[in-house]
């Protein structure tokens, strides 16, 4: 009867995990959809769309615990902005309107 009670959670949890999997996916989607240009700096820094992903959806210090995909939901996009050139290398990218052109 235990050994049964365990296989349903460790089941439940693999649900949940694939189902997180998803919504994060989904998460990114929607962000490449309505701020293309977020979407290109995030990928293209993280190296992958499910880096991406995880990135938008995991809770953030910064943020008082909130995730970028919050701070996206609340309109605030120059939060996730400001919270990824803090995550990245040297050379993350910046907001479009940061950006000069060379004359």
């Amino acid at each position: 009867m235990r050994k049964n009670k365990f296989g349903n959670i460790a089941r439940e949890i693999a649900t949940i995990a694939a189902r997180r999997e998803a919504l994060a996916l989904t998460a990114f989607d929607a962000v490449e959809s309505r701020w293309p240009s977020l979407a290109r700096a995030l990928l293209e820094d993280a190296g992958s769309k499910r880096r991406a992903a995880h990135w938008l959806c995991a809770p953030s210090r910064a943020c008082g615990g909130k995730s970028p995909c919050d701070q996206l939901a609340e309109g605030d996009e120059d939060r996730v902005w400001d919270l990824w050139e803090g995550f990245g290398e040297a050379d993350v990218p910046r907001r479009p309107s940061d950006l000069q052109l060379a004359c």
